[in-house]
């Protein structure tokens, strides 16, 4: 049987828990059934990983990264501000509705880490990760649309954040993807309201 290296058990055992995790919650989560979906003997955790902890906080990194990467590039520039910014939610939807599992174990990690002291600091660079994406997308779409916002951009962001956050857990507990939508169009309508001409607001 051919050796596995440290790096690819540690991928196999963070793919496994994302798997555990999205299918089963975090109470199924322990070290054995994570070693169980990898198909690993329960040593090679400990081999790989000095607690379940430090599993997590790779996985939390990993799952942020990856919806982050999935919504790069994300910005589609329409014939108004408010149509981008609804074309723009409608693209990043696209990819919440393509992974549900990962909003899932998203969400979850999130409260997990809140009630962890030993995760201290993972909850809050999730969301920087979050505000930094939201920031650069409403920079993105603001020099495409040739417009400058008239409230800090970090406080739209946030406020991106905060609504795509709700709109995201209520989806995953009613899985009403109109009502999703119907709420985001509405958000972009609303938010397109803080833009103005770039020349007039010189």
């Amino acid at each position: 049987m051919a050796r596995v290296s440290a790096s690819e058990r540690r991928r196999q055992l963070v793919e496994a828990a994302f798997r555990v995790i999205g299918a089963e919650g975090f109470a199924a989560a322990t070290t054995r059934r994570i070693c169980a979906e990898a198909g690993a003997p329960v040593a090679a955790f400990h081999y790989c990983f000095a607690s379940k902890e430090e599993l997590l906080v790779e996985l939390t990194e990993a799952t942020v990264a990856a919806l982050v990467d999935a919504q790069a590039g994300g910005v589609l520039v329409r014939g108004s501000v408010a149509e981008s910014l609804r074309a723009t939610l409608h693209e990043y939807w696209a990819t919440v509705e393509a992974d549900p599992n990962r909003e899932v174990v998203l969400t979850g990690l999130t409260q997990y880490a809140l009630h962890e002291p030993s995760l201290a600091g993972v909850a809050a660079r999730q969301y920087e990760a979050y505000h930094r994406t939201a920031r650069l997308t409403l920079e993105s779409l603001a020099a495409g649309c040739g417009v400058s916002w008239t409230l800090p951009v970090t406080e739209l962001a946030r406020m991106l954040v905060v609504v795509t956050d709700g709109v995201v857990i209520a989806w995953l507990v009613d899985r009403d993807g109109d009502a999703a939508r119907a709420a985001l169009d509405a958000f972009a309508d609303a938010l397109s309201g803080f833009a103005v001409s770039a020349v007039s607001h010189r």
